[in-house]
């Protein structure tokens, strides 16, 4: 029987990995979004496998996607998702930030405006601006729904939208769009004429209530739209870079493959590998992920709940927490004081919009016993801040 087996921090800090590598010995990361426990059997196995055979060499890309990793796609997407991907519509790039640069490359010019949501995803924000088109951001931080689909059209408003870019489910809110918010963008998308863009990396880790839909879905939008999705967060592979991706006409797919090779280069053979591992055989372990996550979600908005000066919307879906400080006294940059005063490294908001300081993104995707050292070292820390603040 497949088991999650979670990581010691020896293990996590042996390696150079992004989250665990650049931390101090004293602070615990809970900010990068990789999990803290190994991969499934089934994906170690198949890397092995990959480099026993020597199999490590140019995966072929001169159509799309490898026909075994686009039918895999069309089926997985049908039976998690909700919808069916055509596998001739198929596209692997190495990451998703590097698909949207693309699409931004292929579909508008410079001085365009793209939409989006705040707070969003820094990549995302930076891939725009460093092409030359112009961010348009709509609220989409801890509102109700009725806001949300509310502030869609209002953007309506703006006359020259070209893209519209989503991350659905939500980074970092863990929100997910109802289908009313789908179709409101979507009525956008087709009077602006608007090509959208959907990151939907996080769509495998949904909690007990949540019914996620695609954009693609809706069918006002599905002749527009390119979905990309990856193995890479719900089965801790992210390293190996392998992001699929579907497009909703072929047109919009022969557009995107006129950039040259070099920009939009596809998947390394293990990230293949990994991809149709995880995708073939790791449900279980998958399954046994989201029981821990639902546990760890559960008991983290339990504590929470202890602190009348901390706010936090239940994510929807994904393993992260938006956390509203505002009122905690910390000031503009509470990512700085906990890991000063509390010894753990979460997500700045900053780094999600410029007004955001006094919010930060906590990754929960790790043991139950790290949890609780996390949240007792979160708990000490404000804590103190207001102990501090009530002698002033």
């Amino acid at each position: 029987m497949t088991r999650l087996v979670a990581l010691s921090d020896e293990q996590l800090r042996a390696g150079p990995g992004l989250k665990w590598g650049r931390a101090r010995p004293e602070v615990i990361p809970a900010d990068v979004a990789e999990l803290d426990f190994a991969v499934a059997p089934a994906i170690r196995a198949a890397l092995w496998d990959a480099v026993d055979r020597s199999d490590l060499g140019y995966p072929d890309y001169t159509t799309g996607a490898p026909t075994q990793l686009a039918e895999l796609f069309a089926h997985r997407s049908e039976e998690q998702w909700g919808w069916r991907a055509n596998p001739a519509a198929t596209e692997v790039c190495a990451q998703i930030t590097q698909a949207l640069c693309c699409a931004i490359l292929a579909f508008t010019r410079p001085g365009d405006q793209i939409l989006t949501h705040s707070p969003t995803y820094p990549p995302f924000i930076e891939a725009i601006r460093s092409l030359g088109r112009r961010p348009v951001l709509v609220p989409a931080g801890n509102l109700s729904e009725e806001a949300v689909a509310t502030a869609w059209a209002k953007a309506a408003e703006e006359r020259d939208i070209r893209m519209i870019v989503l991350c659905q489910p939500h980074n970092p809110t863990g929100h997910v769009f109802d289908f009313g918010t789908l179709e409101e963008i979507a009525r956008l998308a087709v009077g602006r004429n608007a090509v959208v863009f959907s990151d939907e990396i996080h769509a495998d880790i949904l909690y007990a209530g949540t019914e996620f839909r695609s954009i693609v879905s809706v069918g006002a939008a599905a002749d527009r739209t390119i979905v990309f999705t990856s193995a890479a967060k719900s089965f801790n592979i992210a390293g190996l870079r392998c992001a699929v991706g579907h497009f909703g006409t072929a047109e919009l797919h022969a557009r995107f493959r006129r950039l040259p090779w070099h920009l939009r280069s596809g998947a390394s053979a293990l990230g293949l590998a990994a991809t149709i591992a995880a995708w073939e055989s790791c449900d279980e372990w998958l399954e046994q992920l989201r029981t821990q996550l639902s546990a760890n979600r559960a008991r983290l908005l339990e504590f929470l709940s202890n602190f009348d000066q901390v706010h936090v919307r239940p994510p929807a879906a994904t393993y992260l927490a938006w956390i509203d400080l505002r009122a905690a006294g910390i000031g503009p940059d509470a990512g700085s004081f906990l890991e000063s005063a509390g010894r753990i490294a979460l997500y700045p908001g900053s780094l999600f919009g410029a007004s955001l300081g006094e919010f930060v993104r906590l990754n929960f995707g790790t043991s139950a016993a790290r949890l609780e050292i996390i949240l007792e070292r979160l708990g000490d820390a404000l804590e103190g801040c207001h102990r501090k603040g009530s002698k002033r």
